[in-house]
């Protein structure tokens, strides 16, 4: 080529890419064009010519492109690192990464390929080299802001999230304004608990950039997880507007809808997400759990629940025919939870879920299970893993099923690992800190805890409850140990045919419970559990002033456990009773529950004639020491029939306050009678409804009758600490353990 043609080439280049670094991409692509048509061997003109083709997505002739290119001056580490790029975006990780090596071996101080060899190796899993990668970035360019960012997101991956603050703050100080910086601090932040700090993170990164759609559904996440449900619904809706096809903000919409209660809107946002994203697992699941309602508000509610949610369990397992092994890394995210607050016999159903879930769960987590499984060494004690999200003071889990474990277990035979698999550490936690083998602290993802196992090789695993938390669930839904065992945190069985058994209590269970068991049912003695009730300090309830012979019946569980066929038994107590009150005590979690409650029972109360103003009231949430005063401000404890309490009754005992209550068939309807029985107080303990409203009538009459009522009140106190103390419940739980494990072969 003479020289002059050559120069004529070499200016046309020159202002194809001037329109190219100017973003004229047609006036690019036109001139690289007439600089090919003359000269097809020219190596630069095929390369940028390949990465405006990269730009445009089409990514198929940027490889071509840019491999003529090569062909043409293999030497030049920028066209391997954006052949990189192109061969990404087709999803060739595998050949991606040895270009990006083959730019680095010509170059290494190539910070774009060192960044980008990052990006690639993330998206395999490759979490350690990618940190390698983008620190070695930051080697050669330490404010490069987007390294930074990356490299938190890479240690968020892998668990490691003061190490992502870090980098996410480092990023920061670099570029203030860079909101998916932000959006990433608070999320991170938001994994460690720290709530307020997380909804900083948020606003800053909403502050810089108000269409950022990930840090408005984010900051729903914090304001769900504080149970202020109208403003996380506002976000949702927020994100939603900035990007409709946002499946996981409907899919937490409909959490949060299903939160408030709006069933019907909650199933068209999970169906929605599923529309945008047809192998969405967590929404297929979560639209498939809100078949069970939160709150019954008519009798048929609570009875249609047991078909619906038989048929919500036919359709998810075609769905998950059509999708194998994506339901498995959704297994815990929703569960049944709520289907226990309906007084049916709810086993058949959980075995069927209970045997999906196990079998989703496998598919899709077995591979890493196999991988790290080694056997356990030979020990002198027996290993447990205790696993739960409640390692908190006053929480009914903790209080009732786990600490007393924790404080009596034989440390001569016995190690405890925790898994505390929640963010919140308060002065439980570092109670139970101090008395286990090792507290392993979360949040962390559950690959994470997968292999924590693997590393731990545990005889036993314990789970107090399975059902509320998401990690818990999970994990109980594969095999990890020889023996796995569940507590009845949550009173109701798995129904997972890898949970072996099933702890309750003597005093708990009808003669023929095991039938309501997937797992084998260990009748521990008394309740099965080992309680202590610390010296509290009761703050005085400011209630309205008692008016003379007004008997004060307390209904202070959840609303979500009242059944609307038991309404009417208030109603025919109060029409007997006549001048009396029933207390409703709000929740701090689902509080419009309470008013639903209400209504239900006004209902109830005009069919029989009577005034709802008259006799119902509310109180709202209150503190534990202030509930212990609303609590001696009370007649008669009113126990739920449909699901009975227990941190609340024996919380009633301790202040003297006698209950009343229907022993049912299930469990979760024995719980107030097995306590009551335990300390021999069994007076309040009724067969029948008749018998129930005759009991709370009789008494009603006997509460206006000051000294009688008063001597009862004393009574109910002085038996209370024999609800503590139940040291037998644990030295029955070793010795079942002891036993379960040696006939495993281990011990």
């Amino acid at each position: 080529m003479q020289q002059g043609a050559a120069a004529g080439i070499q200016e046309i280049f020159t202002a194809a890419l001037r329109h190219h670094q100017a973003g004229r991409l047609a006036d690019a692509e036109r001139l690289y064009r007439q600089v090919l048509q003359a000269d097809s061997q020219h190596a630069d003109a095929l390369h940028f010519l390949g990465v405006l083709a990269h730009q445009l997505g089409r990514n198929e002739l940027a490889v071509d492109l840019i491999q003529k290119a090569i062909v043409q001056n293999g030497r030049v580490p920028a066209y391997h690192n954006n052949l990189a790029n192109a061969l990404k975006a087709q999803g060739k990780s595998a050949e991606a990464i040895a270009c990006y090596a083959r730019a680095l071996a010509q170059q290494p101080n190539n910070v774009a390929a060192h960044f980008n060899l990052g990006i690639a190796l993330q998206e395999q899993g490759r979490l350690d080299e990618a940190v390698a990668s983008y620190q070695r970035a930051l080697t050669y360019k330490p404010d490069y802001a987007e390294a930074h960012g990356n490299l938190g997101n890479t240690f968020q991956a892998q668990g490691k999230l003061e190490e992502a603050v870090a980098a996410y703050q480092r990023a920061l100080f670099h570029r203030p304004q860079y909101a998916d910086a932000h959006a990433n601090l608070g999320n991170v932040l938001f994994q460690q608990g720290k709530l307020d700090e997380a909804q900083k993170s948020y606003a800053q990164a909403l502050n810089h950039r108000p269409d950022h759609a990930e840090a408005h559904g984010n900051l729903g996440h914090v304001f769900l997880r504080q149970g202020r449900l109208d403003d996380a619904v506002a976000s949702y809706q927020r994100a939603l507007v900035h990007k409709p096809d946002y499946a996981e903000a409907h899919h937490y919409l409909g959490n949060a809808l299903k939160e408030q209660g709006k069933l019907p809107d909650a199933l068209a946002s999970y169906r929605r997400a599923l529309d945008l994203k047809p192998d969405y697992a967590e929404a297929r699941l979560g639209l498939a759990m809100a078949m069970i309602p939160i709150f019954a508000d008519r009798a048929s509610d609570s009875v249609e629940t047991g078909e619906r949610f038989a048929r919500s369990l036919d359709e998810l397992a075609g769905w998950a025919d059509a999708h194998p092994s994506i339901l498995g890394k959704a297994v815990g995210s929703h569960q049944p939870f709520y289907l226990a607050y309906r007084p049916m016999n709810v086993g058949a159903l959980l075995f069927r879920y209970g045997e999906q879930a196990c079998t989703a769960a496998a598919a899709h987590w077995q591979p890493q299970i196999d991988a790290g499984r080694r056997s356990a060494p030979p020990r002198d004690r027996i290993r447990v893993v205790v696993v739960s999200g409640q390692v908190r003071q006053e929480h009914p889990v903790w209080d009732v099923v786990l600490r007393g474990v924790i404080a009596h277990l034989d440390r001569r035979r016995f190690e405890i690992y925790l898994y505390h698999t929640d963010s919140l550490v308060d002065a439980a936690t570092e109670w139970a800190r101090s008395r286990v083998d090792r507290l392993v602290q979360g949040p962390q993802p559950l690959r994470r805890w997968l292999h924590q196992v693997a590393q731990d090789r545990p005889d036993v695993m314990f789970y107090p409850e399975v059902g509320m938390d998401p990690v818990a669930c999970a994990m109980a839904a594969l095999r990890l140990a020889p023996l796995q065992v569940a507590g009845w945190g949550h009173p109701v069985t798995t129904g997972l045919p890898t949970v072996d058994l099933f702890l309750s209590g003597q005093l708990l269970e009808a003669p023929e419970a095991e039938r309501h068991y997937r797992e084998r049912l260990v009748r521990l003695p008394g309740t099965g559990v080992c309680t202590e009730l610390t010296a509290e300090a009761s703050a005085r309830w400011e209630g309205p002033e008692r008016q003379a012979n007004v008997v004060r019946f307390a209904l202070c569980q959840q609303p979500i456990k009242f059944d609307p066929a038991d309404d009417v038994l208030a109603a025919r107590i109060a029409k007997s009773v006549g001048r009396c009150e029933f207390w409703l005590a709000s929740p701090k979690k689902l509080d419009w529950t309470t008013a639903r409650l209400r209504e239900r029972l006004a209902a109830a109360f005009r069919a029989e004639g009577l005034d709802p103003d008259a006799h119902l009231r509310v109180a709202p949430w209150l503190p534990r020491d202030q509930f212990a005063g609303f609590l001696d401000d009370m007649d008669v404890y009113l126990d739920c029939p449909a699901f009975s309490g227990y941190t609340t009754a024996w919380q009633a005992i301790h202040r003297g306050l006698p209950i009343v209550t229907l022993e049912g068939e299930f469990l979760r309807q024995r719980l107030a009678a097995g306590l009551l029985r335990q300390i021999g107080i069994t007076d309040g303990i009724a067969a029948s409804r008749d018998q129930y409203a005759a009991i709370a009538v009789r008494w009603a009459e006997e509460c206006r009758r000051t000294h009688p009522w008063a001597a009862r009140r004393e009574t109910m106190r002085q038996a209370a600490p024999a609800a503590d103390g139940n040291r037998a419940a644990v030295s029955a739980f070793e010795r079942t353990l002891i036993d379960a494990v040696q006939a495993r072969g281990r011990g």
